[in-house]
């Protein structure tokens, strides 16, 4: 007999929406501050965990040489106003941001020097004008700053200065790149090894020129301070402990292996308008044979390489074959073709004080960037349509409850605890009176309706809302509207007067809320003082008496004296301009109180949150709003550790 079997579901979400809503509101934000934090700074200080400087072995010396070979930043250039789009400006932000954040690592391993191994531009060969190529070159050093104390060293690539003679401006961007990086060929010592920067793209040009003649290196007449005549004057010195770099890598065989680290296929043979993949093998053997590198660093590639050279020796001399080691240093930037960029660590030390001949001077490592991708893709996403399964399972079960009934005007009000009460009406079904008013408000010398509607004292209190009339707190010490002698009065032939209705009763009589040096009320105390004997009506007189003696001795309401002195205001900022034709104005101020509350319960953070959570609007607009009540204190944390760390 067949038995059904049941698994229980891994999430339970009869379980989740048990919890008040603005319970998991709140866990969902804990959670989003904390994968952000994890995201941006902890992988960040996970790579500075795992990236060491690497040491010599042998060697009792305790104080090394750090160098920071770095290649490919590739910083890109700012957008035009013509060619602008938000996409684009997002991608190159995003691109920038990413620099920043590699650059905090590196410079957070403390380096003795620093050397660039080419295409610190992204295009700028493309600079036309030298105003141009130092915008660029301005950007790349704010990116990164090093300091004055700093040793940097710079090596050309194809994007610096181009590759080809076919552009008219190319021995202009070589003049751009002289003033703002230094010379194109150069050689400095750090700690007794003497490094030999190649201007590569112009080897690859001259290179081109000499196999058009058919020479060979012997044969071929140079080109003044040109790259082959400077390696010649390099050899010519006979200097040891050299450690070449180059921006493009050296020729090897296609099919060998570039190491474990290398994530996509080998470097092809290959080149094209602007670039060339590898130096040709001639090149390669002139400048191994001239040289004799300790080890060669060479970038353009984006991919770690790993590779060992065999140069073969002189039969003549008796020479053995020797072999020399090259490094293809990782894209600093992100790239396409890479999951992870990197940069590499060397650590050197004198050859004087090493322990024995045959003992290395030099060792070197590969160091990780974290894969900004992979993190959106494993982290952010995920956690971002979980979010949004627990959303619209909280929108389903709200869509499933009865709707909430009518709220009947006629039933008492409670004002918010946040609301400033200053255009709200206050209802109160026990007492809607106020104090110290014995008498029908108006002005005495209008002319009343001897059957004006009023309430009796006897019966139950009456407030109509009216939209126009100012908000006014309430008061305690609730007594009659009206005094004893017209509360008494009969209303049998009550009808409706619709040129003084009793809305307009409330409307002139809200005057005695404001304060008596309001300018905008002056007209109704000018009534207020007028001659009430002209009419020979006695009971006005008194009535006069009443209403101007109560409103001398009203207490003196909370906030007008703020509303009497204007002046007194919080800080205010105004400019105006003209544009096409019309005056406008710019005007800044700080927020009330009142706007304050009303933002803190927009974002579900106030005293009625929870009301706010269960009255949210159903249908398309809810999930957006939820969502982003949910993610914008991890908006705020992502803006605050990416602007003000990196």
């Amino acid at each position: 007999m067949l038995a059904l079997s049941y698994s229980k579901p891994l999430v339970n979400w009869r379980t989740i929406t048990r919890f008040s809503p603005l319970a998991i509101y709140s866990t969902l934000r804990l959670i989003w501050v904390f994968i952000v934090i994890a995201g941006e700074l902890g992988s960040v200080y996970w790579t500075l965990a795992k990236c060491h400087w690497p040491s010599i072995d042998n060697i009792h010396v305790t104080k090394l040489t750090h160098v920071l070979l770095i290649g490919d930043t590739q910083v890109q250039t700012l957008l035009p106003l013509v060619d602008f789009s938000f996409l684009l400006f997002s991608r190159r932000a995003l691109s920038d941001l990413s620099l920043r954040k590699h650059w905090h690592i590196a410079l957070h391993l403390n380096p003795d020097a620093i050397i660039f191994l080419g295409d610190m531009l992204a295009n700028g060969k493309g600079a036309r004008t030298i105003t141009e190529y130092e915008k660029q070159v301005g950007k790349f050093k704010r990116i990164f700053d090093t300091g004055t104390a700093m040793e940097v060293h710079y090596v050309p690539g194809n994007e610096d200065v181009g590759l080809g003679s076919i552009a008219s401006s190319a021995s202009d961007i070589r003049s751009y790149y002289a003033l703002n990086f230094g010379p194109l060929n150069a050689e400095f010592v750090i700690a007794n090894h003497t490094f030999v920067g190649l201007d590569a793209p112009g080897l690859v040009d001259e290179d081109y020129q000499r196999h058009a003649k058919h020479a060979t290196f012997e044969e071929w007449k140079v080109i003044p301070h040109g790259p082959i005549s400077f390696v010649k004057e390099v050899s010519r010195y006979g200097l040891s402990n050299v450690i070449l770099l180059s921006h493009i890598p050296l020729s090897h065989s296609e099919m060998a292996s570039c190491g474990p680290h290398r994530e996509r296929r080998n470097i092809r043979r290959s080149a094209g308008p602007g670039y060339q993949n590898m130096l040709g093998k001639d090149t390669t053997l002139f400048l191994l044979n001239n040289l004799d590198p300790l080890v060669v660093f060479s970038g353009d590639n984006h991919d770690y390489c790993d590779y060992t050279h065999v140069v073969p020796g002189s039969p003549s001399e008796n020479q053995e074959p020797k072999s020399v080691r090259e490094v293809t240093v990782k894209s600093f930037a992100s790239s396409p073709h890479i999951k992870r960029p990197g940069f590499q660590l060397l650590s050197l030390v004198d050859p004087v004080k090493a322990s024995g001949s045959d003992t290395n001077s030099f060792a070197d490592s590969l160091c990780l960037l974290p894969d900004q991708h992979n993190i959106h893709m494993t982290m952010y996403l995920p956690s971002l349509l979980v979010t949004f399964i627990i959303l619209i399972t909280l929108q389903y079960r709200t869509l499933r409850r009865k709707p909430l009934r009518k709220i009947d005007t006629r039933t008492a009000f409670t004002p918010s605890p946040r609301s400033s009460g200053r255009n709200t009406p206050v209802f109160n079904t026990d007492s809607a009176q106020l104090p110290y008013f014995h008498t029908i408000f108006g002005s005495p010398c209008a002319t009343l309706p001897s059957d004006t509607r009023t309430p009796h004292s006897s019966s139950a209190s009456t407030v109509h809302p009216v939209a126009s009339m100012p908000g006014s707190p309430t008061l305690s010490s609730p007594t009659s509207f009206l005094g004893p002698s017209l509360s008494s009065r009969k209303r049998s032939g009550d009808y409706d007067d619709v040129m003084y209705a009793t809305h307009y009763v409330s409307r002139r009589d809200s005057y005695v809320f404001r304060h008596k040096e309001d300018v905008e009320w002056a007209h109704v105390r000018e009534e207020e003082e007028c001659d009430v004997g002209h009419n020979g009506n006695e009971a006005w007189q008194g009535l006069l008496l009443s209403t101007t003696r109560q409103y001398q001795f009203l207490p003196e309401l909370p906030g007008a004296k703020h509303s009497a002195v204007s002046k007194h205001r919080p800080w205010f900022w105004s400019y105006t301009f003209v544009f096409k034709g019309r005056m406008r104005r710019i005007s800044l101020s700080l927020p009330s109180w009142g706007a304050l509350n009303n933002l803190l319960d927009f974002l579900e953070l106030g005293a009625d949150a929870t009301i706010t959570i269960r009255k949210r609007r159903r249908g398309v607009v809810a999930l957006p709003m939820a969502g982003f009540s949910i993610l914008w204190p991890a908006m705020i944390v992502w803006v605050i550790i990416n602007g003000m760390m990196f």
